[in-house]
């Protein structure tokens, strides 16, 4: 609710015209009440046609009015949240891009989806519908007014039955938006488990792992299952149990407004005129339970955004330098991921300079692709610095240093669309004659050829359905797309066959007559001999380096 008033006083201009339009739409909603006690008492005792004509006229006229108002607010009601909703999604794709590597991924990939469905939760939360639904809520009481008029006693039945209706329905609403809590956890630690089995459906035919997983997916159903019985009872027992006091409420309003209409102090226009007021001053309490539930649910959607929001972000402005010379420097750097009970490496000392070659080897674990991340600045060294150009990389502009950068992961994935789209998504204007050039070089005009669309074969599910020789050398084609004059290669010739494995050779070679510094990760024996320096990490804590090799 604080998030209402403070989208509300954002706009005062749009406030105050949203609620003179509530305030006339409540009015006319009046004339519907009043149509009928004036055609009973008027037109039925005196059967003066003149009389109906003008009230039905009167009647069409509202009834256009009203649904001008409705149509009115209602835009205006979009405007309220449009921008605020654009902010946040504008939020949140900005932490998903520029948050730094570490925090970001470790969230759990099922719970950062929940976070950002929340988008769609605030959203539906602070529509216009709903935010006409709360407007709505406090004009009941024009209804209630109207009711006190004509029979202060039906009023007081009217105010009981609304009074108990809210009751009945913030109780359900507070154990409803409990459960949620736990419904939410249940459905997280279900999605991860449906994500880990479609991503790896191999695995678990080829390694039997059915029992594996049984118990424990349907310990997940019958949990799940049963919460979310608990949670359709709460709800079932809110409707019903509203429901229920409306039709009481309108049984005891018949009921003592007939003793009225016999003993003459209340004319059966009145008694009707009334229990419609009644129904449309319940109608309005019970839409503004529900849009209060939504609203509940949307501030445990933004708590979530606000913890989301406070991920470090890599800051986008930076020193740049005008020219990049491919001198890269490792000044006492050291690097540790907490609670893993000591350094992968410290006090690695090392100058690399233009057309150098630096391959790193050691064990599975030893830290390799952690020195690659640390050199792109997807992750900063618990100690000492890198050195590009005399600079450290913490003071560069991040998406400027990585344009200086050629990188090929260990393990390529994409984002979906075409391969055209994947290999040029960091150079959407490159020149047609260089991708070609490129394609050959890393031999991927075979499979291109052989594929029936060619470029513009859909890359789905980040690349997982390729083959991994294919997702290697589309990755090779999209690090070769620029003119970085530092190549980091991550394993580049695993899982390539001959002719990839030559194909990487050929690359690295020509780079390295370009003067690129290059550093490859790798236990080629290949790449190995070609090296000018070669780090072994699996030295502990400081690595072996031999120079001039």
């Amino acid at each position: 609710m604080p998030e209402l008033f403070r989208r509300l006083a954002r706009h005062p201009i749009y406030t105050t015209e949203i609620l003179i339009s509530t305030l006339f739409i409540s009015l006319l909603t009046l004339a519907s009440p009043m149509f009928v006690i004036q055609v009973l008492n008027r037109y039925v005792t005196h059967g003066f046609s003149g009389t109906l004509i003008t009230l039905t006229v009167g009647m069409f006229v509202a009834i256009a009015l009203q649904f001008g108002f409705r149509m009115v607010r209602t835009k205006i009601s979009s405007e309220i949240s449009s921008r605020p909703d654009a902010n946040l999604s504008r939020l949140v794709f900005q932490v998903l891009a520029r948050a730094k590597t570490m925090p970001l991924s470790s969230i759990p990939k099922p719970r950062l989806n929940e976070i950002v469905n929340g988008l769609q939760v605030i959203k539906t939360a602070y529509n216009a519908a709903n935010i006409n639904a709360i407007l709505d809520a406090p004009f009941a009481l024009l209804f209630l007014i109207a009711s006190f008029l004509i029979s202060p006693t039906l009023a007081y039945i009217s105010v009981a039955g609304i009074g108990l209706s809210l009751l009945a329905g913030s109780l359900a609403m507070i154990f409803s938006n409990r459960l949620s809590k736990v419904i939410q956890g249940l459905f997280m630690g279900q999605r991860g488990m449906l994500l880990s089995m479609s991503n790896n459906i191999e695995t678990v035919r080829a390694f039997r792992a059915e029992k594996f997983l049984e118990s424990g997916w349907h310990k997940q159903h019958e949990d799940l299952s049963e919460v979310l019985g608990r949670d359709a009872s709460v709800k079932e027992f809110s409707q019903t149990m509203s429901l229920t006091l409306n039709l009481l409420m309108s049984v005891c309003l018949y009921a003592v407004g007939a003793v009225q209409v016999v003993e003459g102090s209340l004319t059966v226009g009145g008694l009707i005129g009334v229990n419609i007021l009644a129904g449309r001053a319940f109608s309005s309490t019970t839409k503004f339970v529900q849009s209060v539930y939504l609203l509940l649910k949307a501030s445990n959607a933004f708590e979530d955004l606000k913890a989301f929001f406070k991920l470090p972000i890599e800051q986008p402005a930076g020193t740049t330098l005008k020219v990049y010379q491919g001198n890269l420097q490792f000044k006492d750097l050291a690097f540790g991921y907490v609670g893993g009970g000591g350094p992968l490496f410290e006090s690695l000392n090392l100058v690399l300079g233009p057309g150098e070659i630096l391959v790193v080897n050691g064990y599975n674990g030893s830290g390799k692709t952690t020195l690659a991340r640390l050199c792109l600045g997807l992750m900063e060294p618990a100690r000492g610095e890198i050195l590009a150009d005399g600079v450290n990389l913490r003071q560069l502009a991040p998406q400027w240093w990585r344009q200086q950068v050629a990188y090929l992961p260990q393990e390529p994935s994409f984002l979906n669309g075409s391969i055209l789209q994947n290999i040029m998504v960091a150079d959407p204007d490159m020149d047609m004659a260089e991708l070609n050039r490129i394609i050959g070089l890393v031999d991927l005009r075979l499979f291109l050829d052989r594929s029936s669309q060619g470029l513009e074969s859909p890359v789905l599910e980040n690349g997982r359905d390729l083959p991994v020789g294919i997702r290697r050398r589309i990755g090779l084609a999209r690090a070769l797309v620029g003119s970085g004059r530092l190549t980091v290669f991550d394993e580049p010739t695993e899982g390539l066959d001959e002719q990839g494995r030559q194909a990487v050779y050929r690359v690295l070679n020509d780079l390295a007559k370009a003067g690129r510094t290059i550093i490859v990760i790798s236990s080629d024996p290949m790449i190995g001999k070609a090296a000018t320096h070669l780090l072994d990490l699996s030295e502990k804590p400081v690595p072996r380096l031999d120079r001039n090799c």
